[in-house]
């Protein structure tokens, strides 16, 4: 999930920091800007002894009053029990910067990408090295595991992307590489933007692939834009897409790939899939499409999410939600923090048009699991496909874990 994510937008609530402190695994603190004005949004710590939340065996959304799913929305989503992967303290990779062996997911596994191959699912995700008392505390690297059922996964034995001695190091080490989205183009090549942490700021990276194993660094995705102005302090996106099939492909509406990324879903287009440059508003600054609601799950911020699909109602765009605490203009219903999934809609001729925004989250924070780990409570999504009739949403949960959630879609709504 996060960890720190900057930007600078007059007339719009944008972050400005956003690092989380490895020994602060109950609280999280976000500065939010709005104009010239500070307001500190710190969310609660949850305890888990002083929660009483029901969960059902398999947790499925709930609108308040029982509100019927909007027709442009995708659902209901039906979360699984149990995560699908969790950490795994005896794996092992000789790190080239390290230049030593270290227990490369020891610590959390979470927000992974995702995508469909050779009838396989294939799960991208950040996992966290084991914690130490020196500089940032840990590093990230993208792990990548495989299934044949969207629910059972083999793990590979390293990681596919990491921090190495290379000409990105600048960018990545020693935070390592963070949450993952991807995307396939027409001729089956893949593309992911990862979020490359260097320990005191981030920006968008990317890198291409032809077999998900073996990746080619392009570094960062707005690095030709404007001389490199909005390099750092960035973090990744979901591409617009359209389904073919089983497959995501990227979309272009008018001539161009569109993205929309980090914390206030800014919007970014490319030529090309690995160069890309923000929209701007007349005072030359990224604009925020998806502003905070006072009072409701998303009353701290919105964050690009799981993805940005193309549909017969526009572009529907799946995003992580921070609900501020009650006493601050939160959703009362929700604990505080990253607790809610949201959906929203843009015109699919001007993807920076909003047309509609789901009044209540589809998926939101209650499992144990989900309300304890790394940074609880958290439910954050970075990918989904459509596999064997059933759309997989993949989530992060508390930092710490990757759940699943399940919408087996009616005929005409796939």
């Amino acid at each position: 999930m996060r960890h720190g994510r900057q930007s600078t937008l007059a007339n719009h609530l944008t972050i400005a920091s956003e690092r989380r402190s490895p020994c602060s695994a109950v609280v999280d603190q976000r500065l939010l800007i709005a104009g010239d004005v500070l307001t500190r949004c710190v969310l609660a710590c949850v305890v888990l002894t002083a929660l009483t939340i029901p969960v059902a065996t398999s947790a499925a959304e709930a609108a308040p009053g029982g509100a019927a799913i909007p027709a442009w929305a995708l659902g209901p989503f039906v979360k699984q029990e149990k995560p699908v992967l969790e950490p795994n303290p005896s794996a092992t990779f000789a790190c080239p910067v390290a230049g030593k062996v270290v227990h490369w997911e020891s610590q959390n596994v979470y927000n992974p990408a995702v995508v469909v191959k050779d009838d396989k699912v294939w799960l991208l995700y950040r996992a966290d090295d084991e914690p130490r008392s020196s500089g940032w505390g840990r590093t990230c690297r993208i792990g990548l595991a495989v299934s044949s059922d969207g629910r059972n996964f083999t793990r590979f034995a390293e990681p596919v992307i990491y921090p190495d001695n290379d000409a990105f190091k600048q960018y990545e080490w020693e935070g390592g590489c963070e949450d993952i989205h991807i995307i396939e183009d027409e001729a089956g090549k893949y593309y992911v933007n990862y979020t490359a942490w260097n320990g005191k700021t981030d920006s968008i990276g990317v890198a291409t692939s032809t077999d998900l194993r073996h990746w080619t660094k392009h570094g960062p995705a707005f690095g030709k834009a404007y001389g490199g102005k909005f390099i750092f302090g960035t973090r990744t996106g979901a591409v617009v897409c359209r389904r073919d099939g089983e497959r995501l492909v990227a979309a272009k509406i008018q001539g161009k790939y569109w993205m929309y990324w980090k914390i206030g879903c800014y919007l970014a287009s490319s030529d090309n899939l690995i160069d890309w440059t923000p929209l701007l508003n007349d005072q030359g600054q990224p604009v925020s499409l998806l502003p905070p609601r006072p009072q409701l799950f998303d009353s701290g911020c919105a964050e690009s999410g799981a993805i940005a699909l193309l549909t017969p109602h526009g572009i529907l765009h799946f995003y992580n939600a921070l609900n501020q605490p009650a006493a601050e203009g939160g959703d009362k219903s929700l604990v505080a923090g990253w607790s809610g999934l949201g959906q929203a809609l843009f015109a699919a001729d001007k993807p920076e048009r909003l047309t509609q925004r789901r009044e209540s989250p589809f998926i939101r924070a209650e499992f144990p699991w989900e309300l304890s780990g790394f940074t609880p409570p958290a439910v954050v999504a970075n990918g989904m496909v459509f596999f064997h009739g059933e759309w997989l949403l993949y989530y992060g949960a508390a930092d710490r874990r990757i759940g699943l959630a399940v919408c087996k879609p009616t005929e005409g709504s796939r």
